[in-house]
């Protein structure tokens, strides 16, 4: 933008600059580790804070037992079948960590220790690449608003780098944002400094696909900058190239075949830009017409990939599809990370702010700007940055786990602003700075401390279930050092051949990985979601026969269930069976105390014949209805938007479930639902589950937070 200057010579950050580094390194790393400290550090050891990264522990474990080889199989992943594992980068990194401090195999809780701190440090040090990028695109001012913002943006960036993540979005945002910084040095120098810049920016690409086998939008978005600039041709089809070397020591991934595919398409693609972009200026021809002529080309080269590999693209495609907004697929209802930004709470405006602060605010009019100019002749390295920003912002605004890479973007926009409303007011600096720094940090701050305080590891009654699961129930692989035993991968085609002991603990994929990390024992499904539609299906089963056989299918012993499959799980378990929920329960609206309508739930008799209902809810005990059974009179209304909804009338009450049936024949012109609004108190009778025997409840068994283990006789 106008009135900043850029520069590409490299030399020592100014004091102001170190000294504004490193304040925004402390805020960081403060917000990051303060507001949950004592929720991630408890007596009873540390308590990682998602699924995944307890399944990210559980690898760490295993490989701190025998470093620095990786397990290429877990049979504790699923069962059946076992999971295959690649290599992950990341997770060898904090067990080499771990061992490094230890000078030798770590003990447990060391492991632990490292595992909880090395995301906050790392993403407190995010601000350092930005900070470099922005100071060679747009000079020393917008670098240190670049790092101040990036130290205060809220949401999923600093959720997925506090204490007690160690998932690998910190590295996925660290690795992609320094190859970044990389690949544009590369670009705007010579000689040694320009082969070890593409060296090292094609070996961070390389690692960060290991890290994320499924981020095929970074090579895509960097051809497609080269598609634009074919200037920066050579120095992406190199660094792709050798990410692509790199790339072939974790090609067990199942996500690699798109990460090939990918990666010739857009390596294809940059070599052909680069060849017609040499043509264009030998023949010196018009260069609004190269444009076209390169999309064209690269079209063609996508088409003959596809051609070569036609079910990989297909199935590569409809992976996208079904991971997009608007979707029907089970995984983007039920995964908390793939919701799109406008659906955040509470919606609109708001959304914006609670999840990325008011960083957003002097960042959009230079995204907007940079959007409106990408076509004009400019630096090469606007080009690369600008396309970049474009990819990993719309898909940050799709998808709210791409903030990890979308938060670095929206800081360096933000960095500009700022900078640029120095830069054109320079009598009122100090005054304009100190209210901008003040209105940033007041605005973002308390967003990302809320973010970061959540508590969402297991909570007490958890650890209590599963400690008993893992001390209280026989080990499943008959031999109590096969958790941390090292086992090959299998080879292609091969099955595990599981002993005679080993089954499963059923229960919901949420909880499937703190089965194995924590228990100790191998889940039915877990965070990957195989086999969550036949664990829902028995959940939602009404036939105990039917529910029987699949348990066995499954293999499982025992099952884990809590308050929330029956409650908040309770919609995305059906919609996992391909019912609706309709069928178990019904939303209607009924006046409040201050006569607004208020949401009602019903629940309805085929709720209450569910093997989730009745084994939690009544501990697989006979059901007696109750005494007085309700039929709910609705009506059609209007609600204080305007819209239509379904109300309550009236609620008649009847002595059996007869005399029910037959008050709604003689009424067939009214609406009418049958059902109960307590989940607890049953409005049909339901015959026990003999074959259903609960061993261990974590508190009273009719306390919300009990975890309950039933075990499963055959």
């Amino acid at each position: 933008m106008q009135g900043i200057g850029y520069t590409t010579a490299v030399r020592r950050p100014p004091l102001a600059s170190t000294a504004v580094l490193g304040l925004a390194i402390t805020i960081a790393f403060a917000v990051r580790v303060i507001p949950n400290y004592h929720s991630v550090m408890t007596n009873a050891g540390v308590n990682f804070q998602d699924n995944d990264s307890w399944y990210h522990m559980r690898v760490v474990h295993n490989i701190a037992a025998h470093f620095p080889r990786q397990s290429g199989f877990d049979p504790y992943a699923i069962l059946p079948g076992g999971k295959n594992a690649y290599t992950d980068p990341w997770d060898l990194f904090i067990a080499a960590v771990a061992g490094l401090f230890a000078l030798g195999r770590p003990s447990d809780w060391l492991v632990d220790q490292v595992g909880a701190w090395l995301p906050p440090v790392l993403g407190a040090l995010l601000p350092i690449p930005v900070f470099f990028l922005a100071r060679r695109l747009f000079g020393d001012s917008a670098a240190r608003w670049t790092a101040f913002a990036m130290a205060v943006v809220p949401g999923t960036l600093v959720w997925e780098t506090h204490l007690g993540i160690p998932d690998h979005h910190v590295a996925e945002s660290m690795l992609s944002a320094c190859a970044l910084v990389l690949l544009c040095g590369a670009v705007e120098n010579g000689g040694r400094r320009r082969l070890w810049r593409v060296l090292a920016s094609g070996l961070l690409f390389g690692i960060y696909l290991c890290v994320r086998p499924a981020g095929i939008f970074v090579p895509a978005a960097l051809s497609i900058a080269a598609l634009v600039e074919p200037a920066l041709a050579p120095f992406v089809a190199a660094a792709l190239a050798i990410a692509s070397a790199v790339f072939l020591t974790s090609s067990g991934s199942i996500w690699a075949a798109f990460t090939w595919l990918t990666l010739a398409g857009s390596t294809a693609v940059c070599l052909l830009a680069w060849a017609l972009g040499a043509y264009w200026r030998k023949r010196e021809w018009p260069t609004a017409f190269r444009l076209p002529a390169v999309a064209i080309a690269a079209a063609v080269a996508v088409g003959i990939v596809a051609a070569a590999r036609p079910a990989v693209f297909a199935a590569m495609v409809e992976t996208v599809r079904r991971y997009l907004p608007g979707s029907t697929s089970s995984q983007s209802y039920s995964v908390g990370e793939l919701i799109p930004l406008w659906a955040v709470p509470p919606g609109g405006a708001g959304s914006l702010y609670a999840a990325l602060g008011s960083v957003w605010v002097p960042a959009l009019p230079v995204l907007l700007y940079g959007l409106v100019t990408i076509w004009r002749p400019r630096r090469p390295v606007f080009v690369l940055c600008a396309v970049w920003a474009l990819v990993m912002t719309v898909a940050g605004v799709l998808q709210m786990r791409m903030w990890v890479y979308a938060g670095p973007v929206l800081a360096v926009a933000a960095g500009v602003g700022c900078a640029w409303l120095m830069a054109r007011l320079p009598r009122f600096q100090t005054a304009i700075s100190l209210s901008t720094a003040a209105f940033l940090l007041a605005t973002s701050i308390p967003h990302a401390i809320s973010m970061s305080y959540q508590d969402g590891g297991p909570r007490p009654d958890w650890h209590r279930a599963l400690t008993w699961l893992r001390w209280n129930t026989p080990e499943p692989m008959g031999n109590p050092n096969a958790w941390l035993q090292f086992w090959p991968a299998l080879g292609p085609g091969r099955t595990f051949a599981y002993p005679p002991s080993a089954y499963s603990v059923l229960t919901w994929w949420d909880y499937g990985d703190w089965v194995n990390a924590i228990g100790h024992r191998i889940p039915t499904t877990n965070g990957t979601q195989e086999n969550a539609a036949s664990v829902s299906a028995f959940l939602t089963a009404s036939s105990p026969e039917a529910a029987r056989q699949l348990s066995s299918q499954l293999s499982a012993r025992y099952a884990m269930l809590n308050f929330e499959v029956t409650d908040k799980l309770w919609p995305p378990i059906v919609q996992w069976s391909n019912h609706n929920v309709s069928r178990y329960q019904r939303m209607i609206r009924a006046p409040g105390p201050s006569g607004q309508l208020m949401p009602l739930i019903i629940y309805l008799p085929d709720y209450y014949r569910t093997m989730a209902v009745r084994m939690y809810n009544f501990d697989a005990k006979p059901i007696t209805a109750s005494p007085i059974l309700s039929v709910f009179v609705t009506k059609r209304v209007r609600d204080a938007s305007g819209s239509v909804v379904e109300a309550l009338d009236s609620e008649e009450k009847f002595i059996s479930e007869e005399k029910a049936r037959e008050y709604r024949l003689q009424h067939p012109d009214k609406s009418m639902i049958f059902g109960s609004l307590d989940p607890m108190a049953s409005c049909v009778n339901v015959e026990g589950l003999p074959w259903v025997k609960r061993v261990f409840a974590s508190s009273e068994p009719t306390a919300p937070g009990t975890v309950k283990i039933f075990e499963l006789i055959p």
